[in-house]
């Protein structure tokens, strides 16, 4: 090296200029602004999340012994929303039982299998743990259903989609000019 400094320079962008100015919102006030935005969805999402169970439980109970692969397809995509809006709203045993329901619907269409029973079984907990349910289960009752619904997935050998990634962590990243 010829001992000069490399210099870098950024590009400038709307983004870049909006932060270097003074002013805006206090950080605090714009996480509880995006909170109460949030809650103030939460009815909206449980129809939305009510509506995908009622259209999986028809799926499935109207399937007969086998689900063709464009059903599964759909209870896939609407098992992968109600993951998003359970997550959102920290409905933990729906989110884990709409999870188990993607990781068996998957499972099901890799291997070929067109079974409706365990699809069925899921649709059935998904009632159970849904916002809207009149009678909520007890948690320790949530663990054992979530309990049975592993074991479902244990017996078609079907891992689970998120913990095949292997839960790796992005590591930080030193980067030297010079």
């Amino acid at each position: 090296m010829d001992g000069k400094m490399k210099k870098i320079h950024f590009p400038k962008t709307r983004f870049s200029e909006l932060a270097a100015r003074a002013g805006g919102v206090v950080r605090e006030a714009a996480v509880e602004e995006a909170h109460n935005a949030i809650e103030a969805s939460r009815g909206e999402s449980d129809a939305v999340i009510e509506s995908s169970i009622a259209a999986i439980e028809a799926i499935a109970y109207s399937a007969g012994p086998d689900l063709s692969v464009p059903q599964m397809r759909d209870i896939l995509r609407l098992a992968d929303q109600i993951v998003t809006l359970a997550g959102l709203f920290r409905y933990q045993e729906l989110d884990a039982a709409a999870r188990s329901l993607c990781d068996l619907t998957d499972g099901l269409l890799h291997a070929g299998l067109t079974d409706s029973a365990p699809v069925i079984v899921h649709a059935q907990a998904l009632r159970m743990m849904a916002p809207s349910t009149a009678m909520p289960v007890a948690p320790q009752e949530a663990q054992r259903i979530l309990d049975g619904l592993r074991r479902i997935l244990d017996y078609f050998g079907f891992t689970s989609l998120s913990n095949a990634q292997g839960g790796a962590e992005i590591e930080d990243a030193t980067f030297e000019v010079g």
